[in-house]
């Protein structure tokens, strides 16, 4: 005789052996995200080329440094470091790496959310655990962190190699807060190209089309804003070099510069402080409202995109 009641078994509907429960839904995620990035050769070549800068002004300050000890160039030497303006060496070498951090940004986030949409992974996720929020903030991490350690490296580097060397020369002693100011600038960049691109990814199906994208649209709006800088420097147009400046902010890389600019606290030099020729192409830093502008908006705009494109929808064709 058959008896009603509760089922006995329910230990299929038990789920908290899950690895997206046992981890947290969200890092799970993005180290599944790193793990794949970590293991591509070309990622670690990229972070080491991009610091190109940094490498090429340590061996410069080493020569002269040597030759100011070996070769009774002490004056020459104190006369070249009074020129160097520490912190703007930060500001530099994300304009000298720019190119190549975009590249290692679309490595690494171009097919975060697209790859996904293309294999209806998506359907995969949301059946355990794991909320759309979950989701979205275990890919941004994931991109976050990887961008942040290819900065981050070569970054560090100079850092231990400037106090080591040439705290007698200004570096630290000019500006404590350099290095804070330094790390928390490298920080807010990545967390703006991190959210830009995550938007971005999550409009498409494949990670070439979303990659293109983003290169169309960093590319473009930086050749854009290069032009108004070009149209700036001509005699015609003196009157409104103000509006000109402004929009030299106007793209994904102006707006990553001023955040720079203005978390270090400064307008930038090339290399040394004095160079007149160099001084007059460089754009002072943008007001505040303007950086808001530029940095809030598109980052709210990039996350309401993808709450709203990712969804787990099977395709059938």
């Amino acid at each position: 005789m058959s008896t009603s009641g509760p089922i006995a078994d329910l230990s299929y509907r038990n789920v908290t052996d899950s690895p997206l429960r046992r981890g947290g839904n969200w890092w799970v995620i993005a180290r599944q995200l790193m793990q794949r990035v970590v293991k591509l050769r070309s990622f670690w070549v990229l972070t080491v080329l991009s610091g190109g800068h940094y490498l090429i002004l340590a061996a410069v300050t080493y020569f002269i440094d040597s030759f100011a000890a070996n070769m009774g160039g002490a004056d020459f030497a104190g006369q070249f470091f009074e020129q160097i303006v520490w912190k703007d060496q930060f500001l530099n070498g994300f304009q000298f790496g720019h190119f190549l951090l975009m590249a290692i940004l679309l490595m690494v986030g171009a097919g975060a959310i697209a790859n996904d949409n293309r294999s209806n992974a998506l359907l995969v996720y949301f059946s355990k655990p794991c909320s759309k929020l979950d989701y979205l903030v275990g890919k941004f991490v994931g991109i976050f962190l990887m961008l942040a350690i290819a900065m981050l490296i070569p970054a560090v580097f100079f850092m231990f190699y400037g106090a080591m060397n040439f705290r007698e020369h200004g570096f630290l002693t000019d500006d404590p807060m350099m290095i804070p100011r330094a790390l928390a600038g490298i920080v807010a960049v990545c967390a703006f190209q991190a959210s830009v691109i995550l938007g971005v990814s999550s409009l498409f199906n494949q990670g070439r089309l979303a990659g293109a994208t983003y290169a169309g649209i960093y590319v473009l709006s930086g050749v854009f804003a290069q032009l108004a800088r070009l149209v700036a420097e001509t005699r015609d147009v003196a009157g409104i070099q103000g509006v000109l400046d402004t929009i030299h902010y106007l793209s994904l890389y102006g707006a990553s510069e001023g955040v720079l600019k203005t978390v270090l606290g400064t307008d930038g030099s090339f290399f040394v402080r004095d160079n007149q020729g160099a001084a007059e192409a460089i754009v002072p830093r943008p007001d505040l409202w303007l950086l808001l502008v530029m940095v809030i908006l598109p980052v709210i705009a990039c996350w309401g995109l993808a709450l709203r494109k990712v969804r787990a929808v099977e395709v059938v064709s």
